[in-house]
């Protein structure tokens, strides 16, 4: 399929903890991440019932989850991963709040729209194994699949969502996930007065912004 425009819409970054060591972080440490212009406008929730904190950063267009077990933080500014600050916050999040807490897996989320140059015929590929019997007296109007590829002897996993929204267009939901219990980051340099600088987050951006292009791969193939 030739793609003639890629948009993203929203994309995250969720990073996965041992449950038998996780320890919920103090509002206050939450709530001391970030200061000044960074932090006008923020709002926080402290759920006891869903047992979820979340800090909302308008100014940043970040939101930061902590669920159990979990930190999600969640980038809705729409802009190409070459441009976002997502994984440089999330993983100064992480360095801050949660670096003692053991790690079992990490993983991103984007969700995309498509648009190309031929139009999809969904009519028939339903009809390929639909009995015509279901479009009786009815218009289809979307169309969609869903598959997951395992790689790598199970350490990562590829699930991707698919729907036709229009004849020359698609809404993707692409979610990569790695099991492992180290992230992607440089170690800090000794006597460095800022630790957490941009340098050593790279190797964890740089696999986001990857696998982000890799997502074109996919959907070229597909014969729809």
């Amino acid at each position: 399929m030739e793609i003639t425009v890629k948009s993203i819409h929203h994309s995250n970054i969720v990073f996965v903890f041992n449950r038998e060591k996780f320890v919920f972080p103090e509002n206050s440490d939450i709530l001391s991440l970030y200061q000044g212009k960074a932090a006008a406008g923020a709002t926080f929730a402290d759920d006891v019932v869903l047992r979820t904190k979340i800090l909302d950063l308008p100014n940043l267009k970040l939101q930061i989850s902590v669920e159990p077990f979990r930190l999600r933080v969640d980038d809705s500014s729409q802009l190409e991963p070459s441009e976002t600050s997502l994984i440089y916050e999330a993983a100064f999040i992480y360095s801050k709040l949660f670096s003692k807490i053991p790690l079992v897996g990490f993983g991103f989320n984007f969700d995309l729209y498509y648009q190309f140059r031929e139009a999809i015929l969904i009519k028939e590929i339903f009809e390929q194994f639909a009995d015509k019997k279901i479009l009786e007296k009815a218009d289809l109007r979307h169309f969609g699949l869903q598959f997951t590829l395992e790689k790598e002897g199970g350490k990562r996993q590829e699930t991707y969502f698919l729907k036709v929204t229009a004849p020359l267009e698609m809404a993707v939901h692409a979610n990569f996930h790695f099991n492992t219990n180290e992230l992607p980051i440089l170690p800090p340099t000794l006597g460095q007065p800022d630790e957490l600088t941009r340098e050593r987050f790279l190797p964890l951006h740089n696999l986001f912004e990857t696998y982000y292009n890799n997502i074109d791969n996919i959907i070229e193939f597909l014969r729809l």
